[in-house]
This record gives C-alpha cells, structure tokens and sequence, in this order.
C-alpha cells in the first residue's frame, strides 16, 4: 500500500546555465595567469565541477600541462564533467608517460556518462532500526537507482550549483529520503520513501512497503526494490 501525493514542479531558474558557462570563462581566466602549479590544479578542479560543455576544451589543454599534478586534476575534472567530449579528450591523451596522471585518466574514463534527460539523485542516508540494516538497505537503494540509469549528485553540492548543472545536461533532479522501522505488528518491517525535485525541494510523493514472515535482512532485500520500483513507476523515471 502506498500514498502518493503530487505538487507543481518550479522551474528551475533559466539563468542557471548562462551563470554556469560566465563562471567557465572566469576560471579559465584565472587558470591562463597562474604560476602556481597548485592553483592551476585546483583551478581545473573548480571547472570540472561546472558541469558546463564549455569547460571541455580548457580542461582538455591542461593535459599537456608541464606539472604532473596539474595534468591528473584535469584527468579528474574531466571525469567529472561525464561528457562524450570529456571521454574523447581523455582517450586522446592516453600515451601519458607518468603513471599517477595515466591512473587518473583511466579512472576518469571509468565514469559513466550523463545522457540528456538522466536521473540526477541526492540521496540522503537512510534512517531508522540498526546500522547493519541500515547499511544493507543503502547498498540496495544505490544499486537500484544506478539500475535506472541514476547519476548521484555529490554530498553537500551548493544549490546553485546543482541548478546549473541540471540545466546544463537537462537532468531530472530528485531528492530521495528512505526510512526503515516497524510495521503494524512485532515481527512486520517498514520501509518508507520520500521523493522531492532536486534541489528545488518540491513533495513529489510518498511511498511504503510492510513485509513479514521472515528475517530482516531478506525483508530489506525484498522491500528497498519493491518501494523503488513503485516510485519509479508513478514518476515515469523508466523512461528519460
């Protein structure tokens, strides 16, 4: 059983994008006067978390930097991006001598792309009962979500960084809320979920699954996909 109520969804602010690419320009700026390898490199860290197509190309530059330091923050922030542009840049300079900047590279290629229309999740750690169903219950709702084609927003992301980056890719952001505690009766588990747009923070719905007649861990097993399954179905996030 489960109750859903629906809200309006706000737009998000059109100028989110253009604020994005004007912040592109002035780190790439900043990166053109630095001396400093280490500012480079937290400058090229700065652009890859823009989320903007137009950080690609000095991203890219920067692979060719004479500072290995500079040349792995940029495999990274290019990872980051999870751009067809970014995965090509990075392919390109894959006869990398030094092996911490090769190792940041394959680790970047290893990010799965963004598709136009994706799921972008903040999820929250999950609450209630003890910390080893607690856990279990996570590892399922993440693997669940990433089934779906889920990207996951990171942890403490800035609104209007989250704002630029969903409208930059045309994302569809969620806030996902999960809760596991007792059902109706002694032996009965509860598992409830609570879906809000990202970071917008407008109620989407609320869903739950009751289950018994067996232990914990296969109740949670059995429960985290049910209620993810439901939720995905009445918000159409099958189909991007």
């Amino acid at each position: 059983m489960r109750a859903v109520a629906y809200v309006v969804v706000g737009s998000l602010c059109a100028s989110a994008a253009l604020a994005a690419d004007a912040r592109v320009a002035l780190l790439t700026k900043q990166l053109a006067g630095a001396k400093d390898p280490r500012v480079r490199a937290q400058t090229v860290l700065l652009l890859g978390q823009t989320g903007s197509e137009d950080a690609v190309a000095p991203l890219c530059a920067q692979l060719k930097d004479p500072e290995s330091v500079v040349r792995a923050a940029a495999a990274n922030a290019l990872g980051e991006l999870r751009l067809a542009t970014a995965t090509e840049c990075l392919k390109s300079a894959l006869g990398e001598q030094d092996a911490s900047v090769r190792a940041a590279m394959q680790k970047a290629l290893t990010m799965p792309a963004i598709q136009k229309g994706g799921l972008y999740l903040n999820v929250e750690p999950t609450a209630g009962l003890d910390s080893a169903l607690v856990t279990l219950a996570d590892t399922i709702l993440k693997t669940k979500l990433s089934d779906l084609g889920a990207v996951f927003a990171p942890a403490g992301e800035e609104k209007k960084a989250a704002q630029a980056f969903i409208k930059a890719r045309e994302l569809r952001g969620y806030q996902v809320r999960m809760q596991l505690g007792p059902g109706a009766t002694e032996k009965q588990l509860k598992v409830e979920m609570l879906i809000m747009t990202y970071p917008d923070q407008a109620l989407q719905g609320s869903w739950n699954v009751k289950a018994s007649g067996g232990k914990p861990e296969a109740l949670i097993k059995a429960m985290v996909p049910k209620v993810v399954e439901d939720a995905a179905g009445d918000l159409n996030w099958k189909s991007p």
